[in-house]
């Protein structure tokens, strides 16, 4: 009988919960270590209200179970293996060990950054290594540091030590025996349990929902410095593991020399306009999902199929730009790069720790005006980030499934329809105090391709799938203008048509290239006709960063202001691309007593590069 229940308790959910009781003390300890973080360093979060702390625990919460899983998976794998000798004393002081150990090193760094955060005023990232691999100083720096700082290195000493304490002790008189029903519990339990760190480490459970990164902290603050409260070190550390660094460049040895040749700092030479003179426009930007140039009739002079017959005719009384390129391959690369004239070059800026860093932003420079500020997208709150990604970059106000409300009108796949989503829109724009700035992202032209059954059979085929949602995206848009021309706002609105980015034709040769696949759509509505005369086309080289420029230009924007992009307007610089479809690449027509492209290039990339290790991406800086 007694071999019996020693048997019984090997499997029994006693085993389990003592496991959750240690792992549920890891996450209370970040909760500790994230309050001490802030009341150590509680001068460089002065604007910080206490009305701000339920969002930044609400998303401190989120990074600590990623990092939670991020730590303890390995030890959770050795814990749950479906064999017995698990249960054998020496497996399972092995196992205390890799408990101590893993989460012993996570909590150092989490302390480490008590005191180096406020040199970087951001959370260490792997990137910290790179830079000191090569530094033989490291160690005595490090042990400088503690002597200064002995204090939080005891907190980390006792933290270890409670870890230590509280693991407690797992005797088993004699090993299970291995039997089928056994091996199969155990196995369950095992996969259980890595479904629910696959859940943790992306950070929901809706397919859309991607392993969060740390630009998603920015969803819970209202001030980039706060995003320090709401991640945690080790994180940082491993989610930035293994991605490509940002490489200090040095073409130029002097600013001057450089600044020559480019700089994304827009001067302004005369004074401020004044507020009175100001032309108030509100601004919607619809990103479009997938619309490459290959779609659209109007931008391909008639040589190949349309499938955008309202944007086409929109066209005639538009700004349509035939030569537009994406700055990214993804949808992560758009906003950054069409709200916020950055484009993404070695990796995507939205995962990179560059991320958090402090930008200017269309919703921001448009601000300090008076504008307010939306963003639109009808997937699930949260979807790919894009409510952090937005709020950085100035839109305050996000609009997702959860605030549309109607979970009927969900595809099953990424969100709500554009035609619904996009009168939501509309409606929602109606209540907006003016001038206001909102962008909005379609999603209903995505893989797998599938459409409302009342549509079905609708829209013309075409010779790949996306065709026909990309004719239901477009009847949306022109639904959404049918209703948004009878708005008091309308007249006084500049809309601006763009793809978040190109693809890759199946059956159109000129769009079968590395270059070509990132040709995009990109048009200028205004109704009025006042800013944009009808019915003329940008046939010079322009992209995604070149939006904020110009729309900035185009309401007589009175401050100085950072994008790498230009104005399309300006006769005085040479329109160029840059992107980085395999390697760094610039389209760009050179001119006699102008820098060579190769030359126009390194400036860029010196730019680009420097200033996102420096934090010097606004144009105080």
């Amino acid at each position: 009988m007694k071999k019996e229940k020693t048997i019984k308790n090997h499997t029994a959910s006693n085993y389990l919960l003592t496991i959750a009781r240690r792992l549920v003390l890891v996450l209370v300890l970040f909760l500790f270590t994230r309050i001490g973080f802030y009341l150590f360093n509680r001068y460089l979060f002065a604007s910080l209200e206490l009305a701000d702390w339920p969002d930044l625990l609400r998303g401190g919460l989120r990074f600590d179970l990623a990092a939670l899983f991020y730590l303890n998976g390995l030890y959770m794998l050795l814990a749950l293996l479906p064999f017995p000798f698990v249960f054998s004393k020496g497996w399972q002081l092995f196992l205390k060990a890799v408990f101590l150990v893993t989460n012993g090193v996570g909590f150092f760094v989490q302390f480490f950054d008590f005191v180096f955060f406020r040199t970087t005023l951001r959370r260490t990232d792997f990137t910290f290594f790179r830079e000191f691999a090569n530094e033989t100083s490291l160690g005595p720096l490090v042990a400088h540091g503690l002597a200064d700082y002995l204090v939080v290195f005891l907190l980390w000493v006792v933290l270890v030590f409670l870890l230590w304490v509280c693991y407690g002790r797992t005797r088993y008189p004699s090993r299970p025996v291995f039997t089928a029903r056994f091996f199969f519990v155990r196995t369950g339990t095992l996969m259980l349990t890595a479904g629910l760190a696959v859940v943790a480490i992306r950070g929901g459970t809706d397919r859309t929902t991607r392993p969060i990164t740390l630009g998603n902290a920015a969803a819970y603050v209202k001030d980039p410095l706060h995003a320090g409260v709401v991640l945690n070190t080790p994180f940082c550390i491993v989610r930035t593991l293994g991605k490509p660094s940002v490489e200090r460049l040095g073409f130029f040895s002097t600013r001057e020399e450089m600044e020559r040749i480019y700089s994304p700092v827009h001067t302004k030479e005369t004074h401020p306009v004044a507020k009175e003179e100001q032309k108030f426009r509100n601004v919607v930007v619809f990103i479009l999902e997938s619309f490459s140039r290959e779609y659209s009739g109007a931008l391909n002079n008639g040589t190949a199929p349309s499938y955008t017959p309202f944007l086409d005719s929109l066209a005639a009384h538009s700004l349509a730009c035939t030569r537009a390129y994406a700055n990214g391959r993804k949808s992560v690369d758009a906003l950054p790069s069409i709200l916020g004239s950055i484009p993404s070059l070695e990796q995507p800026f939205a995962l990179t720790p560059y991320a958090l860093n402090r930008v200017e932003g269309l919703g921001n420079a448009l601000k300090k005006t008076g504008y307010y500020t939306a963003f639109f997208h009808g997937a699930p709150n949260g979807s790919l980030g894009l409510d952090g990604m937005s709020r950085q970059f100035g839109f305050d106000t996000y609009y997702g499934m959860q605030e549309f409300g109607d979970k009927s009108l969900y595809d099953g796949y990424w969100g709500i329809w554009d035609e619904p989503f996009l009168q939501f829109s509309a409606r929602t724009l109606d209540t907006f105090p003016e001038p206001f700035v909102a962008a909005v992202f379609t999603l209903s032209s995505h893989h797998p391709f599938v459409l409302p059954k009342e549509y079905e059979d609708t829209f013309p085929p075409g010779t790949d799938p996306v065709h026909r949602c990309i004719g239901y995206t477009d009847y949306a848009l022109q639904q959404f203008f049918t209703r948004a021309a009878k708005s008091s706002w309308y007249e006084r609105t500049l809309f601006v048509f763009v793809a978040d980015h190109g693809t890759f034709s199946r059956t159109n040769p000129h769009y079968q290239t590395a270059v070509e696949s990132m040709a995009i759509f990109l048009m200028y509505f205004d109704p009025s006709g006042e800013l944009i005369p009808e019915g003329l086309k940008y046939e010079h080289y322009t992209q995604q960063i070149d939006i904020m420029p110009t729309v900035l230009e185009w309401l007589e924007y009175p401050y100085s202001y950072f994008a790498f992009g230009r104005n399309i307007r300006d006769s005085l610089t040479i329109p160029f691309v840059v992107n980085h479809p395999a390697e760094f690449s610039v389209m760009r027509q050179e001119k006699e007593k102008e820098p060579g492209n190769e030359l126009f290039l390194k400036a860029f990339r010196q730019q680009y590069n420097n200033r996102l290790l420096d934090d010097r991406l606004t144009v105080t800086d």
